[in-house]
């Protein structure tokens, strides 16, 4: 009898697990449109927070309506319009294929290796159809994990509008203080560029002048790591290129 008991066992066992899952196959196929969508619009969300335009009120979608959307080649800076696509939930892949920039260790201060060929970025006007914001993706390595960003400037191209993080690992109460609006908010007017244009904008303790912010205490890796996220992103081999074209009216 015993034999058969355990057989009977197994077959139950297994056909429990097949039914199982067939039921987790199904809702993750019947709850990917919705997830997606809900992805897509926690993006819009940080996009516009970056930008400074998303009151408790703002119907996020139409107010990303106005927002124009242009695909920039990294290597050239040039930019045309087109959509985002799939490059949020590609970046990795995106970064890796064939046609990535590679960056060598003197490029590479945000400890990322290589970089997706086109990136889109993000452009507001205002009512007389002059640049007002641009929104960029930034991303670099934490102390634990890679941090997913956002970060504004205003008109000017030089003064930040804000910046969001909306993906990293770091540590709760810590690192993960990245989220904070309270933190957030001390990088609103602070300057990115020197006078002899290079990156100044740095994360320091006690900052002080229109080019520091405050670091997170007992984060010190996780500063380090959004200081050199910037850096790299708003220096000659990130958005550069792209930024000076924009100051010609590229865009």
């Amino acid at each position: 009898m015993r034999p058969e008991s355990d057989l009977r066992t197994f077959i139950i066992a297994l056909v429990l697990a097949v039914i199982c899952s067939f039921f987790v196959a199904g809702a993750n196929v019947l709850l990917k449109p919705r997830q997606d969508m809900n992805r897509e619009l926690e993006r819009k969300k940080n996009i516009l927070l970056a930008a400074g335009v998303l009151q408790a009120d703002t119907d996020v979608n139409s107010a990303f309506e106005a927002v124009e959307t242009y695909l920039v080649d990294m290597r050239t800076g040039k930019a045309e319009k087109g959509d985002a696509g799939k490059y949020f939930e590609s970046i990795r892949r995106l970064a890796s294929s064939a046609d990535a920039v590679q960056l060598n260790k003197q490029q590479d201060v945000a400890v990322i290796k290589s970089i997706p060929a086109k990136i889109p970025v993000f452009i507001l006007r205002d009512g007389s159809g002059q640049v007002s914001k641009v929104v960029l993706p930034i991303y670099g390595s934490g102390l634990w994990s890679t941090m997913y960003g956002f970060m504004a400037l205003n008109a000017d191209l030089n003064t930040v509008s804000g910046i969001t993080f909306y993906d990293h690992g770091e540590t709760p109460g810590l690192g993960g203080e990245i989220d904070n609006p309270l933190w957030k908010a001390g990088w609103v007017d602070k300057k990115i560029y020197g006078d002899d244009g290079s990156v100044a904008l740095s994360v320091v303790k006690g900052a002080k002048g229109d080019s520091q912010i405050d670091s997170l205490s007992g984060a010190t890796m996780t500063s380090r790591g959004v200081e050199n996220t910037v850096r790299f992103w708003m220096g000659a081999d990130g958005y550069g290129k792209f930024l000076a074209s924009l100051k010609q009216g590229g865009a």
